[in-house]
């Protein structure tokens, strides 16, 4: 072997040595940052954390092998000081190398269209054809409020969200003008709510909870929809099945 193949080996090496160390120090400041997610308080919410988690993992060991090599060939790679010796020929790329990297790109994305994708979409789709006597709540838009209502219950034009834990509610979307977004962040997922058109989001609660006690726990507008955008959000309250029937017999007419 000449030396420079041998140079490039140790070069080589070198970089997969600095990849692990710094894989293994952000993947540990990742984990750190999971055990502080942000709460997860609904079924769909889990499935989307999952999702989001693995990705993260992912993108994080993809984001220390390109940064570390860029970081590690400028720093191994440099100019030495008083060195006035012209540059060598050095190659553009490595066609073993090209192909290897085209083929691991391909194949992370394969990978991750069937999972988190193909298999997260399953779960969701699975839970609302799955749903039996969903609690049906109608949510009106408009700037910059939101209504709800419980047609089955006799509740119509409340300006708060209750709805009982565990039992999987079917939100059905409207809006009044433009386009709004129904989003409670604690429950993983969000709609547009769409002029002219009827949209359905279904969401079953784990956690108990209020605007109160978590502001996680709140309807927001996602979606800018004019100036009182950011102030358009309801209070939301979660309850055990037993509380939610006591105010559904204190609010139906």
């Amino acid at each position: 072997m000449s030396a420079k193949s041998e140079n490039l080996m140790k070069a080589f090496w070198e970089l997969v040595v600095v990849w692990v160390i710094g894989l293994v120090i952000a993947e540990w400041l990742v984990h750190v940052g999971i055990d502080h997610w942000p709460l997860i308080g609904s079924v769909q919410a889990q499935i989307t954390a999952d999702a989001t988690t693995y990705l993260v993992w992912q993108a994080v060991a993809i984001y220390v092998l390109v940064g570390g090599t860029i970081v590690y060939s400028a720093f191994r790679f440099r100019a030495r000081d008083n060195d006035n010796t012209p540059p060598t020929y050095q190659k553009r790329y490595w066609a073993p190398f090209v192909v290897f990297w085209l083929g691991m790109s391909i194949a992370i994305n394969l990978a991750n269209t069937i999972y988190p994708g193909m298999v997260g979409l399953e779960q969701l789709w699975a839970i609302q054809l799955n749903a039996k006597h969903p609690l049906v709540v109608d949510v009106t838009a408009q700037q910059w409020k939101w209504t709800f209502s419980y047609p089955k219950q006799g509740i119509t034009d409340v300006s708060q969200l209750v709805v009982p834990v565990g039992r999987t509610v079917e939100f059905v979307l409207r809006t009044k003008d433009v386009m709004h977004d129904f989003w409670v962040p604690a429950w993983g997922i969000k709609k547009d709510v769409i002029p002219n058109e009827i949209r359905h989001l279904y969401i079953t609660p784990t956690v108990l909870g209020s605007t109160k006690t978590n502001p996680m726990i709140r309807v927001q507008c996602s979606l800018i929809c004019g100036n009182g955008h950011p102030m358009m959000r309801a209070p939301v309250q979660v309850l055990t099945k037993a509380a939610f029937k006591t105010w559904v017999s204190n609010n139906s007419f």
